[in-house]
């Protein structure tokens, strides 16, 4: 151990070997076998073990080769340097050495867990062992250049314990075993530890004290569930610790633990929460029957936390008053005995913590004023007529706005306010109105608005009306399309029956109406909940709305414009191209009184139910003209304005803005699968426009519909139509989680802004998508019955994995390609890769690539890497003599396998 820790490990190999090699008789022929690792496993260790170097010899290497073998296989953070050979500079000699060792106990290792093996199992250890004394001053020199030792003089030979040698062997071969997830057998190794320690003298227990370290063989143990002997326990010192031991003990002891971290003054964070976390497990598996306790078990915890909350200047909860109210007198004389203790040990600072938790205590009747506590805080008596009794309330067990009026008639109007903002019953707002007088019920929130600017007018809607509108507009905000109903409909009743007296615009009932058939789009887009959740509500069929949708655009005065507009969208989601251009004409009411930023979502509609028109009727010409209307007027809201500074102080860039935020909103709503890719492609090209770099695009389908190189396509500003494609296309995808192209196009996003982890992520999941999870067949032509992969998206997937340092999964994702870049996977192979290296050569079905990787490996002596290149080779199913269907299923299986890997890392 302690030359593992001051001698790199290609030195102490060499000393190691040399001390095999300086065993006596070299130049016999059974002797010859020390030389060649992979006869070691058949000496006869009975004949080695007298007089006992040789084996002892054998041993020490193969304890050691275990040992580093764990060590090197154990991931370590290693920075990142080329290993590329540059013409005139030579690699570092010790990282030369060092790589070569690894390689070689990574060889040898197999053969040292059964050399170990065979010594455990035939218990053959060396009697004696050299001593400085035993080493001639002149040794000879055998043939191979290495150092002998004529014969060992038994004179010079120190006796030494043969169980020590076999706990060493046992101990280390069952971390080995362990290591390699060999559980039974590290078990074994073990429990043959204990059994020589157990017939160890006192002088070899000290010594294997020094090589076994204590802690680690602890961890072993409890991961194996092997018991822990007692001498290898570890007192804990931090309360968690001591909590956990008592835990495993039934809590035995816990209240000392306690009380001694009480009397500690440890006021860290993680002490407090700790003893918190302990009463409530406690009550929880007392409550389920888990554990037996006594009654006074669970108090006695408690008066510990809230001593020690007391010490941190907390006050008594009302959970713990509630939880001391009916407490016994044994309780009641551990909690007197710890405020006691504490008492007498406290500062100032903790004795006027602890007097007012007795002033507290006594209040609360937990304690008596008679108590010894009272006298001993220094609390001094008062007479009973001057104190003043405190006032009862009566707690309700249901949550409520209200609060104790005390009689004032301020706070009955604050908890009248309190329930009419609160409340959604059409019922309970109604009498609440009244109650107050509905003139002061409307000036109740100034939060309180109606959609248009005309309802919003004083004097011009009556009182009440305005308040259920209100209420009705906050609860579509809400998105409770049931409650809304029901709220508009006591507003209707209200007006027909109840206000017969009042002046109101005639307009008013038909407004109403329409706010019932825009509550019905609304219901209809979202599909979590629908109006007829309430009983007695029913829920128009899809063509009933449409139908009531068609004949309320017609109508005069026109609608409000939200209704329009949610009746445009559910026509253009029912895909009624038709009836949005028939309805959307200049000439119709609601078009000639609309205003910015309606004017342009009304435009925008109609523009594209004809090019969806015409995209059917695949008439070129018209859908060149109303693709070009579309882009200029999408174009028109992502363009700055000029340089020179605005002469209306920047009003015509604030409406810009408005119907900008309008248009995406619309857009984001749209839900017919054709139409809400086509408006994704149109953004998408808008975004390629603006950036202007070909190999960052964003790959739309329909963006040949698009005039892309129109001169007033240069003023598109980047960042504003980016963040209007990430909205629409977000919400496109929450409409259509599994749309590849969507997501595809989302990836070409994240891909264009340099954030390649999360766009190989999502290449990835829609690669998945396409293949059913990569059940299907992957390609990157367009194959009948295969899931097609573009060759555009292979190059940014390679690109993608380069940028994160995981250059051999780049060189696995290049033979995607029809036509791979082998030079570019062959400079991956030479650079030092951040990911699993050879551990993904079985992902690879290129021979030209396996072939590169086997010869690189071997110029730089790397022996199992070449091994793993060579195992890849020898794969029957990769010969290049196969036939052609043969291959390409070899490909596939890996193509999945490496794919399924990728997408276990992502998602």
């Amino acid at each position: 151990g302690t030359l593992e820790k001051v001698l790199p490990s290609p030195l102490l190999l060499y000393l190691l070997t040399a001390l095999v090699q300086a065993q006596p008789g070299q130049e016999e022929e059974a002797m010859n076998s020390l030389a060649s690792t992979i006869r070691h496993t058949e000496l006869d260790l009975k004949d080695l073990a007298i007089p006992g170097p040789s084996l002892q010899a054998l041993t020490l290497l193969h304890r050691w080769v275990v040992r580093t073998f764990m060590v090197i296989r154990t991931p370590m953070r290693t920075e990142r340097t080329s290993t590329v050979m540059v013409p005139g500079v030579r690699r570092d000699p010790a990282v030369m050495y060092r790589d070569q060792t690894h390689t070689l106990v990574s060889a040898v290792a197999p053969t040292s867990i059964k050399f170990l093996q065979a010594v455990l199992d035939s218990e053959a250890s060396p009697t004696s062992v050299p001593s400085h004394s035993s080493f001639p001053a002149t040794v000879a020199v055998l043939s191979t250049g290495s150092y002998s030792v004529p014969s060992w003089d038994t004179s010079t030979l120190m006796p030494c314990d043969p169980k020590l040698e076999l706990a060493l062997a046992a101990h280390d071969l069952g971390c080995c075993y362990f290591f390699c997830e060999d559980y039974d057998r590290a078990k074994s190794c073990f429990s043959k530890y204990f059994t020589y320690t157990s017939q160890l003298s006192v002088a070899s227990k000290q010594q294997l004290d020094v090589e076994v370290e204590k802690a680690r063989l602890a961890g072993y143990l409890i991961c194996l569930d092997l018991p822990v002997p007692e001498d290898d326990v570890v007192e804990q010192t931090s309360l968690a610790g001591k909590i956990i031991v008592s835990a495993n003990n039934q809590y035995d002891g816990i209240n000392k633990v306690l009380e001694e971290d009480n009397l500690s003054r440890d006021q860290k964070e993680a002490s407090t929460s700790g003893r918190e976390l302990l009463e409530l497990e406690l009550r929880e598996k007392i409550t389920q029957g888990e554990i037996t306790a006594a009654r006074d078990f669970l108090p006695s915890i408690l008066v510990q936390n809230m001593v020690r909350r007391t010490l941190r200047g907390l006050p008594l909860s009302s959970r713990v008053k509630r939880s001391l109210t009916n407490i016994t007198e044994k309780v009641r004389g551990v909690l007197e005995d710890q405020v006691g203790k504490m008492l007498a040990v406290a500062t100032d600072r903790e004795s006027k913590l602890l007097k007012c938790l007795v002033v507290d205590l006594v209040v609360e009747g937990i304690l008596g004023q008679k108590s010894k506590l009272v006298n001993l805080a220094g609390i001094a008596q008062a007479e009973r007529a001057k104190l003043l009794s405190p006032p009862k309330f009566k707690m309700s067990a249901k949550q409520s706005f209200v609060m104790e009026t005390f009689g004032l008639e301020k706070i009955t109007k604050l908890n009248t306010s309190l329930q009419m903002m609160s409340t959604f019953s059409p019922g309970q707002v109604v009498t609440l109105a009244n109650s107050m007088g509905v003139r002061g019920a409307r000036k109740t929130s100034s939060r309180w608005m109606l959609e248009t600017e005309q309802l919003n007018r004083p004097n011009l809607v009556p009182d009440l009306i305005f308040i259920l509108l209100a209420k009705v507009n906050q609860l579509k905000k809400m998105k409770r399309w049931s409650e809304a109903r029901l709220m508009l409909d006591k507003a209707q009743q209200e007006l027909r029956g109840g206000l017969k007296n009042e002046r109101f615009p005639p307009w008013l009932g038909g407004h109403m109406e329409g706010e019932h058939l825009l509550l019905e789009h609304l219901a209809a887009v979202d599909k979590d909940e629908t109006v007829s959740a309430v009983p007695g509500q029913t829920q128009l069929s899809p063509d009933e709305l449409l139908s009531r949708t068609a004949s309320w655009l017609s109508v005069e005065p026109p609608p409000t414009p939200a209704l329009v507009e949610s009746s445009l969208l559910a026509l253009l989601n029912a895909g009624d191209w038709e009836a949005v251009g028939r309805l959307s004409h200049p000439n119709m009411g609601y078009v000639v009184s609309s205003r910015p930023p309606h004017t342009s979502v009304i435009l925008l509609a109609r523009n594209l139910a004809f090019l969806m028109l015409n995209l059917r009727a695949n008439n070129p010409q018209m859908i060149k003209k109303f693709g070009r209307d579309v882009w200029e007027m999408v174009a028109q809201l992502v363009s700055n304005g000029g340089t020179k500074r605005p002469k209306d102080g920047g009003a015509a860039a604030g409406l810009v803005s408005r119907e900008r935020a309008a248009v995406t909103a619309f857009l984001c709503q749209l839900a017919h699968e054709p139409l809400k890719r086509l408006t994704t492609s149109l953004i998408a090209s808008l975004f390629n426009v603006a950036r202007d770099d070909p190999n960052t695009d964003i790959l739309s389908p329909d963006s040949a519909v698009w005039p892309t190189g129109l001169a007033t396509n240069q003023a598109i500003q980047e960042r504003t139509v980016e963040d209007m494609l990430t909205q629409v296309i977000t919400s496109a995808i929450a409409k259509s989680p599994k749309d590849p192209t969507l997501l595809r196009m989302l990836a070409d996003i994240q891909f264009a802004n340099s954030r390649y982890s999360s766009a190989l992520s999502l290449y990835v999941e829609t690669t998945a998508v396409k293949s059913d999870f990569f059940q299907l067949e992957l390609g990157s032509s367009l194959t009948l019955g295969m899931a097609t992969l573009e060759e555009s998206v292979v190059g940014r997937l390679v690109t993608c994995a380069r940028e994160l340092g995981r250059l051999t999964q780049a060189v696995v994702l290049s033979q995607f390609s029809q036509e791979p870049n082998y030079a570019q996977a062959f400079k991956f192979l030479e650079d030092r890769s951040l990911d699993g290296s050879d551990s993904l050569y079985g992902c690879i079905w290129d021979m030209a690539v396996l072939e590169f990787a086997m010869s690189l490996h071997t110029k730089r002596g790397e022996v199992a890497r070449r091994r793993e290149a060579l195992h890849c080779i020898w794969q029957l199913e990769l010969n290049t003599n196969n036939d052609e269907e043969i291959i390409k299923e070899a490909a596939n299986v890996r193509k999945a396998m490496f794919l399924r890997s990728l997408a276990m890392q992502f998602f």
